[in-house]
């Protein structure tokens, strides 16, 4: 029975620190001007949403020229491979890297 008591004590301390914690962190305005902050919020809120449509554009422009970058990579490593009279990987090989690379970054965009 104690270590209910006990227990319960903790509990109870545990949940007045985060009451006390999230009043000395609350950064509102007080009672009669707490309206500015709900519509700074939600102007706030609109403009998140904006920057998310701008942002997702950006990524898909980024990983087109991840993608553009990789494919020119490969063809410069195997030019050079080519050139050089001791290549182990053959361009077959190769391609087949590059293809299963942009799958799985194809596939990690979807997601």
């Amino acid at each position: 029975m104690t270590m209910i008591n006990d227990n319960k004590d903790h509990q109870w301390k545990f949940q007045r620190t985060e009451i006390w914690l999230r009043f000395f962190n609350y950064t509102g305005l007080p009672a009669p001007f707490n309206i500015f902050d709900a519509l700074i919020n939600l102007l706030n809120c609109r403009k998140h949403e904006q920057d998310t449509r701008s942002t997702k554009k950006c990524k898909t422009r980024e990983l087109m020229k991840y993608i553009n970058l990789v494919s020119r990579l490969t063809r410069r490593y195997i030019h050079n491979m080519e050139d050089s009279h001791v290549s182990d990987a053959t361009r077959e090989d190769l391609e087949n890297a590059k293809r299963e690379i942009l799958k799985k970054l194809r596939r990690a965009t979807l997601t």
